[in-house]
Parts: C-alpha cells; sequence; structure tokens
C-alpha cells in the first residue's frame, strides 16, 4: 500500500517538474549584446487576431522586464511570434483494462472505433539576427491553444506560456547537454 502511494507522489512529482516550453539556440552568438529589440509583425496575419494581440502584449512585457529596449531604429534582433497551426487525430472508443486477482493478472485492450481530427495552436517566438536575417533563438510551446478556451483563460495560457519561454533566456553555454 505505501508502495504504491509513493510511487504515485513521485510519478506525479515528474509531470509537474515538466517543461512545457522547448527552446533552441545558436550556440556562436554573443547574447550580452543584445539590447534593443523590434516586434515584426508575423507574417500573413492581416487583420491581426485577438490572439495575436496577446501574444505581442505578452512577449512586450517579457522583454521589457528584461531590460531590453524596443526600438523602431536599427534594434539588435527582430522577435516575431506566431501561432502555428496543428492538427492531431483523437481516437474514440478505445480502452485498455488492467486487472489482477489470486495469483492472475490480465489485461484486455479493445481497438478505437472513431477518429476525429482536432485543430489546435502551438505558440513559437523567434529572435532573429538583424544582420544576417538568421534565427538566433526560437522558443515553441508544448502546450496547445484551443478555440474552446474562454478569452480569461487564453489571455492566462499566453502569458503563462510566454513567461516560461524567457525564463532561460539569454541561454548560457552551462546548460546539460543530452
Amino acid at each position: 500500500m505505501y508502495l504504491r502511494l509513493i510511487s504515485l507522489i513521485f510519478i506525479l512529482t515528474l509531470v509537474g517538474c515538466a517543461k512545457s516550453v522547448y527552446t533552441d539556440y545558436d550556440q556562436q552568438y554573443d547574447y550580452s549584446d543584445i539590447q534593443s529589440y523590434k516586434i515584426v509583425s508575423p507574417a500573413g496575419s492581416n487583420p491581426t487576431s485577438l490572439d495575436d494581440g496577446r501574444m505581442k502584449q505578452a512577449v512586450k512585457e517579457e522583454l521589457t522586464a528584461m531590460g531590453l529596449i524596443e526600438t523602431g531604429s536599427e534594434p539588435n534582433v527582430n522577435v516575431r511570434y506566431f501561432i502555428e497551426p496543428k492538427t492531431e487525430n483523437v481516437a474514440y472508443g478505445s480502452s485498455v483494462r488492467f486487472g489482477y486477482g489470486s495469483r492472475r493478472f490480465g489485461v484486455g485492450y479493445e481497438t478505437p472505433t472513431r477518429y476525429e481530427e482536432r485543430s489546435y495552436g502551438q505558440l513559437v517566438v523567434e529572435m532573429v539576427n538583424t544582420t544576417s536575417n538568421q534565427v538566433i533563438w526560437r522558443a515553441v510551446s508544448k502546450r496547445k491553444l484551443t478555440d474552446r478556451m474562454t478569452p480569461a483563460s487564453k489571455n492566462a495560457f499566453i502569458q503563462e506560456q510566454i513567461k516560461e519561454m524567457f525564463e532561460e533566456f539569454p541561454p548560457t553555454a552551462t546548460e546539460p547537454e543530452y
């Protein structure tokens, strides 16, 4: 009994520690030189959606909190953000069952009977070197922005994900490699 409880607590702790964003960066770039930025409009975003506006505000807040200055002329980096459309297939009707009894253990599985395609958005923020026009830093949310969220929950979700994206910015060379 206690072993199961300890195992459950350990698994929940591991799940709670999982990062919900992925970051990638150019290891050769000197990030200490970044002092100013310019937000570049997302490609093909006319008119700007409500979620684009929420993302822009969250990105500005995080960059300002880090001490970076928004400028219209000669910034160190251009910052672009967008919501990448994604789809997933969700299966209904499948089930896996486990059971045990006196000296017996069993597993049962039924195949899915129906599939549904669901659309969602994935938040992406990139920093682009203004001289070479190359992406030097990229952060992608692993969580899903869906149309079923309320406006308040979308706003909270976007702010939380953008904050987590910039938690480890600027990147350091001491990060462990796997």
